[in-house]
Formats: C-alpha cells, sequence, structure tokens
C-alpha cells in the first residue's frame, strides 16, 4: 500500500480538529472505529480513506456522569452503584467507569480483590493520592490517571471487558477536612472543586457512562463528584431515617448548580432494601406520589421522581460483593435483587439517552 495512503494518530487530530488523545478515547470508546492496518514501533498506521470517511460521519456522544448520594450509610447506594455499572458495561456494552469518591472503599473492594488494591493504594493510584498531590504541591505528584485506572474489574468471572475503576482509600478520611483549605493558598492553581474534573478531562470521553459513589456528606470530595455529574441517583431505606435527608441534598446540589451555573439533575430516588411491611409500603407510597414531608411543607423545592423498580431485601448481594466467590452472572452474583436492578439500568439510561417513555 502506497505510504502516502496511510495516517498515524497526530494526523488524524490534524483533519479531525480534536488532540491526539481524543483519537486515541475515540478508539476505546467506539466499536466501529477503523482497525489499524498496522502496529509501527512509531504506533498504529491506517487506511486515510477509512478514517475521513469515518470522522466525516461520526457524531460524538455526550459521557453521562451519574453520582449516587444519600448522607445515612447502609441505605445500598454503593451496591445500587455498582450493580448499575456492571449491567451497564455487560449487559448494554457500554463502556463505564465506576469512581469511588467514598473513603469506606465498599465499591473498590467488591470489584477488585483487596490485594490489588492495596498495592494500588501503595503506589499512590487511587484518588487519594490525586488529591494529596493537590495539598503537597511542593512535591512531585504521583497521581497518573492513566496508571490509576483498573481495567476490567468486576466479581463476575475474570472481570468485565468494558468496566473500569478508579478505586478510593481509607487515606482518603484524614485527607477530606484539609481539602477546601487548597482555596486558601495563593500556592494552588488548581480550585478545590476542579480536582476530579481536571483529573479525569483526558479519559472521559473515552466511556458512556460514569458512575460516581458518593461519600456520605455534602463536603467537598462529593462537590467534586457533583462538578462533573450530568446527573445524581438518590437510593434509600424507604423509612423515616432514610429518607429525611433526601431534602437536604436536592436542596443543597440545587444551590451548588446554581453557585457552578451548570444543570445537576435529579434522575430520582430508587427505594433499597426493601421489605414486606406497613412502614416500607407506606413510605414508598409517599415518595410515588411525591408527598415527602419537607418538599410538601416547604413547597419551594420539587421532590424528585421515584423510579418504577424497587430493590428488595436480599442475602444474596452481600455474597457478590465478596471478590473470591466463584460467580459467573450478574443474575447469580445479585439473586432476587437482578431483575429489580436491570430494571432500574434501564429506566436511568432511558432518561440519559432521552428516550423517556411517554
Amino acid at each position: 500500500m502506497d505510504r502516502e495512503q496511510l495516517v498515524g494518530v497526530a494526523e488524524i487530530a490534524e483533519f479531525a480538529k480534536v488532540t491526539k488523545q481524543a483519537i486515541v478515547n475515540w478508539r476505546v470508546r467506539y466499536d466501529d472505529f477503523p482497525k489499524p492496518v498496522q502496529e509501527l514501533h512509531s504506533g498504529p498506521v491506517w487506511e486515510r480513506e477509512k478514517v475521513e470517511a469515518w470522522v466525516k460521519s461520526f457524531q460524538r456522544k455526550q459521557t453521562h456522569v451519574i453520582s449516587f448520594i444519600n448522607l445515612k450509610g447502609g441505605v445500598g447506594k454503593t451496591t445500587t452503584a455498582v450493580a448499575v455499572a456492571e449491567i451497564l458495561a455487560h449487559e448494554d456494552r457500554k463502556h463505564v467507569l465506576l469512581v469511588d469518591l467514598d473513603p469506606q472503599t465498599n465499591a473498590t473492594v467488591t470489584l477488585i480483590s483487596e490485594k490489588q488494591w492495596a498495592e494500588m493504594d501503595a503506589a499512590g493510584r487511587t484518588v487519594a493520592q490525586l488529591f494529596a498531590d493537590r495539598l503537597s504541591p511542593h512535591e512531585p505528584a504521583r497521581f497518573d490517571i492513566e496508571s490509576a485506572i483498573a481495567r476490567q474489574v468486576s466479581t463476575i468471572s475474570d472481570g468485565i471487558p468494558r468496566l473500569d475503576l478508579l478505586p478510593s482509600s481509607i487515606r482518603l478520611i484524614d485527607l477530606q477536612d484539609r481539602i477546601p483549605m487548597i482555596a486558601l493558598s495563593g500556592n494552588f492553581t488548581t480550585s478545590p472543586l476542579e480536582i476530579l474534573r481536571t483529573a479525569l478531562d483526558p479519559v472521559l470521553e473515552r466511556y458512556d457512562y460514569v458512575v460516581i459513589d458518593c461519600p456520605p456528606s455534602l463536603g467537598t470530595v462529593t462537590k467534586n463528584g457533583l462538578r462533573i455529574s450530568t446527573g445524581y441517583v438518590i437510593p434509600t431505606i424507604p423509612d423515616i431515617l432514610s429518607t429525611w435527608g433526601i431534602y437536604q441534598i436536592v436542596d443543597n446540589i440545587a444551590q451548588f448548580a446554581n453557585d457552578t451555573q451548570r444543570p445537576i439533575p435529579a434522575l430520582g430516588i430508587v427505594a433499597t432494601k426493601v421489605q414486606a411491611n406497613n412502614l416500607h409500603a407506606r413510605v414508598i407510597e409517599d415518595l410515588r406520589n411525591k408527598r415527602l414531608g419537607r418538599f410538601r411543607e416547604n413547597g419551594t423545592l420539587s421532590q424528585p421522581p421515584l423510579f418504577s423498580n424497587t430493590i428488595p431485601q436480599t442475602v444474596a448481594v452481600g455474597r457478590g460483593a465478596d471478590v473470591e466467590a466463584d460467580i459467573h452472572t450478574l443474575k447469580g452474583k445479585y439473586g432476587a435483587a437482578y431483575d429489580s436492578l436491570r430494571g432500574l439500568t434501564q429506566e436511568i439510561k432511558l432518561i440519559c439517552e432521552e428516550k423517556r417513555p411517554s
């Protein structure tokens, strides 16, 4: 083949009018991106005609960034976030990145082994190191986004090929209260609310969905996740204590969205760990009819809608979180909760992709 008919990443980026990093991301995300004709020491090369035709017909797709948040622990927030990420990647064939911002690291250790997590943590390949670098600007930065992403993660078989993880660390507990101090020093060039966005910027377009497991607070770490979110989900047990903080979540995020001048819509509330008792049935009915007390009493905020699918309480989910368990299917992992989690994922997907049923 005539060498003049061949192009590399730099040439594709030039005629596509994007960065070379964008071309790298497109290769990962879009299955129909042309295959290179050869891999050289200097990099891959393509037939110019094929790549030009692909670029002309290319329609860039939005990356949907969804934060899962509740101010109360133990409501199934992490389990729901992980399940949605796994189902999107494994069954809907979406490229998904799960970002674990919770210092408890539950999402991390349900997707990779504790041994792999410990190795990554020691090497500075977690979000804790990302924030630590910003708190020590005069020391060489250790965090690198490409090496910090664990690829093909999950307890399913040998992992899900399209599911990646940016792990958390318990070291974040000691760092999170110091992060707001970044804004008080002239030596720092990055806003404390922009740290995650800046780190993910080179790879964000690689994914169809980014799922963020937020800590149970509305602090700076959570706001780093919300800063890049295109929507958020509130998992809650349908009881009085678990739903009490929902008004505070919605109110604070609305104020934050107004301050940052970008919309962060509530995709909905999902009832989790549902049991067949009168209290759960009554609270679900109130949520379904948007009668959650503080919203009705205040009247200035609208209660987010309740997702149709509710997640039942089941012991299978606890076993499925064990990375050493011999589990080969998502149905085997989530047991009786699988159908509801699958249904919830489809509801979220329909909303995000603007195909909401009438």
